[in-house]
């Protein structure tokens, strides 16, 4: 029978590892977010060029 530190403990790491894995997916989310902003920002650029330059 564990006693009712070990729980604890066990329980405390867990949390931390929760709480490190969501930090992480927050991280990662975030950059991917903006790495996918820029490239459709560069293809809308290119897009409004060839309009642009094709259109006159």
């Amino acid at each position: 029978m564990k006693n009712f530190n070990q729980e604890g403990q066990g329980l405390t790491e867990y949390l931390i590892l929760v709480m490190l894995i969501s930090v992480v997916s927050i991280v990662a989310v975030q950059t991917l977010g903006n790495t996918i902003q820029r490239k459709l920002q560069t293809v809308q650029r290119e897009i409004n060029t060839k309009v642009t330059v094709n259109g006159q």
